[in-house]
């Protein structure tokens, strides 16, 4: 017998009229996971991690400019232009679920990455994707992602 997890992020996003409450677009965006993810996540199964506990908490997300691909070994965002705290946070089974809510005020450019960041003083990026979403004040964009270990 064979066991394994299969472990993956994706962030769904949704785009709304901040006028209307009317969704525009639904977005489905896998993620990129980094090394030091991977790293972690290894010892700690090994019980051989030796640092914060909170290590792979996820704390903020960041948004930014640079459309280059996502790689495992990226740090932080190409070009980083705003960032926020979570909204909400859940688990349900073997799923993380994080929130953010980009309000008419925050973050009005063209997002071109969005950065999972996390560890004790929340600079570790533990994931990365690359999308084009041209954000104003006229929109609302709700982020939701998923951290999904499928055994």
């Amino acid at each position: 017998m064979t066991e394994g997890c299969n472990l993956y992020g994706r962030f769904d996003i949704e785009i709304i009229n901040a006028a209307t409450g009317e969704i525009l677009q639904r977005l489905h965006v896998k993620n990129r996971l980094t090394e030091i993810n991977r790293t972690v996540r290894t010892l700690m199964l090994m019980g051989t991690y030796n640092g914060p506990a909170d290590a792979l908490e996820i704390k903020y997300f960041a948004f930014g400019t640079d459309a280059s691909n996502a790689d495992p070994s990226q740090t932080a965002l190409g070009s980083e232009r705003f960032r926020k705290a979570l909204t909400q946070k859940s688990a349900n089974g073997g799923t993380i679920t994080t929130v953010v809510s980009l309000q008419t005020n925050e973050a009005n450019f063209l997002i071109r990455e969005i950065g999972v960041f996390g560890g004790p003083d929340g600079t570790t990026m533990l994931a990365r994707t690359v999308v084009n979403i041209d954000k104003n004040d006229s929109l609302v964009i709700n982020i939701t992602r998923s951290d999904i270990c499928e055994i």
